[in-house]
């Protein structure tokens, strides 16, 4: 187990267009299971692989234990790997797998023996050990992967997509079991991935990246629902947040629905750090349906037309489209709103829904900036 520290570190693989990683700050705490997430090229694989000493640090430096490793060889670091493509080696059985990262260490026979059979029983792979990775599924490939870093007892443990060429079942049992596992073992752990529902219910934190750039780092609950910035809010969370812009302020209150009189609890004091305008981030599962009928709606509600019903079955969510009158302010930034349903049974392709944020949900960001006002 180890404390790992980013000091502005960068990586910069042409000078003439912006860093993959740029002046990365962060401070992974011993036995920590760190989850960096973020979108194809945000320069999440890349951070993990200049921990591993797989990418050089151009800029700051990188810390294990309190130790400068930037200039460190990768197989001086005590740093495990377990990568996308599981990279076994096809010609070798599991067990052979396993113990050839000891072998190459000179350990005596009876110890990696001992070692590998440790990490089979944990695994669930003690009748796989014999059998070459052609005979095994995905998920046995995975866990054979992790087996050949288990018997190292590293320092740190990266894994970089490990479940990305897993079918959805098997993903969500082999999530289980790596967090699990890790917990057992309480080695210091960073998990790079794209998925944010991974990122969501694996990590004792998670960091989010855009164009190698930090955004937040926070525990997956809190990041949810005090996100740092617009990004970071439509990132998190399925289906996405849905952002209002060009929401009205006045008289220190944040207004919305016909004549502006939909008042939307925008927290005292907030007022004072914007001029007339403000976005308003609001979750799915934060809209109040008042009424599916004209008769019975009030002035203080947003009419939506439901395109579509997403039945999950223990969940439902209608993708409506506001019908906002001509001379509104306000505009939604992804088209369409996501509204979680009771029952899939509650609206239909067609249906208009008056609906209204839940007292408190919104979540209000500069509409300049685009950061969450607690922060400002």
């Amino acid at each position: 187990m180890a404390h790992v520290a980013f000091r502005q570190a960068s990586r910069i693989f042409d000078p003439a267009r912006p860093p993959a990683v740029n002046r990365v700050n962060l401070e992974i705490a011993d036995g920590e299971f760190l989850v960096l997430v973020g979108p194809s090229g945000s320069g999440k694989s890349t951070a993990m692989r200049m921990l591993a000493g797989l990418e050089p640090v151009d800029e700051g430096s990188i810390l294990i234990d309190g130790q400068d490793v930037t200039e460190m060889r990768a197989r001086d670091r005590d740093v495990a790997m377990v990568f996308q493509s599981y990279a076994l080696y096809p010609n070798m059985t599991a067990r052979q797998n396993i113990a050839f990262a000891l072998e190459n260490l000179k350990l005596p026979k009876g110890e990696i023996a001992r070692k590998v059979q440790d990490a089979a029983r944990m695994l669930e792979l003690e009748p796989l050990l014999d059998k070459k990775p052609a005979a095994m599924s995905g998920g046995q490939r995975q866990r054979v992967a992790m087996g050949r870093s288990i018997v190292r007892d590293p320092k740190v443990w990266c894994m970089d997509e490990p479940l990305s060429n897993l079918d959805a079942k098997l993903r969500v049992a082999t999530r289980a079991q790596i967090a699990s596992l890790q917990r057992e073992l309480g080695v210091t752990t960073v998990y790079v991935t794209h998925d944010q529902t991974e990122a969501m219910t694996m990590g004792d934190r998670v960091a989010v990246l855009k164009d190698g750039v930090l955004q937040q780092v926070d525990e997956p609950t809190h990041m949810y629902e005090h996100p740092g910035n617009t990004f970071v809010a439509e990132f998190i969370g399925s289906p996405s947040i849905t952002i209002l812009e060009g929401v009205t302020v006045k008289d220190g209150r944040a207004l919305l629905g016909e004549g502006h009189r939909l008042d939307l609890g925008m927290p005292a004091g907030f007022a004072q750090k914007v001029t007339d305008r403000v976005l308003v981030g609001v979750r799915p599962e934060h809209w109040e349906i008042v009424s599916r009928t004209d008769e019975d709606r009030d002035d203080q509600c947003v009419p939506l037309e439901v395109q579509l019903v997403e039945n999950l079955g223990a969940e439902a969510f209608a993708y409506c489209v506001a019908q906002m009158t001509p001379d509104s302010t306000v505009s939604i930034r992804q088209k369409r709103i996501a509204v979680r349903l009771d029952s899939a049974k509650d609206a239909a392709p067609g249906d208009v829904l008056w609906v209204r944020p839940r007292s408190g949900a919104g979540v209000f960001f500069d509409p300049e900036t685009e950061i969450n006002l607690e922060y400002l």
